[in-house]
């Protein structure tokens, strides 16, 4: 009989795009002065879609330059996403990287240009990985979250703009992308210089941590209510579920691959999958767990309401992370009170 972590194993061995052919995409990065890097395409509502029809339909060809108009268009049309086909993604994530790039090298560019386009450009990666969690892409992220770490690292006023515009959403990649800002600048403040090579080798891991919720039911991951106890079973799986997934990937460090295992473990043996304590868990995952935490306490979900950050801290310290070290939390505070 398969244990428990082989059956696990087998499932992940089954993984498919959400949307075969197709990738959807953000439109945060499609600025007025840039162009359509690839045929870009909207997706006809379900309710006007007729079988024998596309439900793919043009929006804008490639090299369209992105004007008024399409912005027009966007608004009538109440777009939120586009789609392009998977066969040109490359097109589409060079171009991302490409304005992100120009934006970050412009002299002119402010701090708080500078950490939108990273943000943006993050949340769009994240949000394929998370959807399509392939080899391919999970290098891709690498690609974007090298130079974010890098940024962090050496750009406080950048790094002050980015924990301060990280966003209030129930998106999986939404969360992803802000617990790995904030785990990145804490572990950078918590560390200090002496620590940069280390957070640049396993800085993957705060952005990949929930990696293994692709594998957990929506209605299950969605759900308004508490959960039931083989629903909870399920839902634990997922650092475990992350970890199989990064193991596909050659260019994921062994110690990102921890943060990911281990982000829900507690100092005092309580947490999950693997029961561990304090002296058995990755100091990063620690990090990646108050990070989390925060982000979970700070955003709308399917069972509570967002609380601001003053709230959010207060709880922390009185009643969610007592098993932390009080100097990890406060330098975890001290993130939002620069600037």
């Amino acid at each position: 009989m398969l244990n428990r972590q082989e059956d696990l194993t087998s499932k992940l061995s089954q993984i498919t795009p959400a949307q075969q052919g197709w990738i959807s995409i953000g439109l945060s990065l499609l600025h007025e002065e840039q162009y359509a890097p690839c045929d870009l395409y909207r997706k006809v509502s379900a309710h006007l879609w007729r079988i024998g029809e596309p439900e793919y339909v043009l929006f804008a060809g490639k090299g369209l330059s992105f004007g008024r108009d399409i912005q027009k268009k966007l608004a009538f049309y109440g777009i939120q996403n586009l789609f392009i086909r998977e066969k040109d993604a490359h097109l589409y994530y060079d171009y991302i990287q490409k304005v992100t790039q120009e934006i970050l090298h412009d002299p002119v560019s402010t701090p708080e240009k500078k950490a939108g386009a990273v943000y943006d450009c993050c949340r769009e990666i994240m949000r394929k990985v998370y959807d399509d969690p392939r080899a391919p892409f999970l290098r891709l992220a690498e690609e974007v979250i090298t130079p974010t770490v890098d940024l962090i690292m050496s750009d406080d006023r950048t790094t002050n703009c980015l924990v301060k515009l990280a966003g209030y959403d129930n998106n999986t990649f939404t969360h992803c992308t802000n617990v790995g800002i904030f785990g990145i600048a804490l572990a950078r403040s918590y560390y200090g210089e002496k620590a940069e090579e280390d957070i640049r080798r396993l800085g993957a891991g705060f952005f990949l941590h929930d990696l293994g919720k692709c594998k957990i039911p929506l209605e299950i991951i969605n759900k308004p209510g508490p959960l039931t106890p083989t629903e909870r079973e399920i839902m634990q799986q997922h650092p475990l579920a992350g970890l199989e997934i990064l193991k596909k990937s050659p260019t994921i460090s062994e110690e990102a691959k921890l943060v990911a295992a281990q982000h829900h473990e507690r100092d005092d043996g309580k947490g999950y999958s693997s029961g561990l304590v304090r002296v058995e868990i990755h100091p990063y995952a620690r990090i990646c767990r108050i990070a989390d935490i925060y982000e979970a306490l700070t955003s709308d979900r399917s069972y509570h309401k967002r609380r601001t950050t003053f709230d959010a801290l207060k709880m922390m310290k009185g009643d969610l992370v007592s098993d932390l070290d009080h100097e990890l939390y406060n330098h975890f505070i001290r993130l939002f009170a620069i600037g």
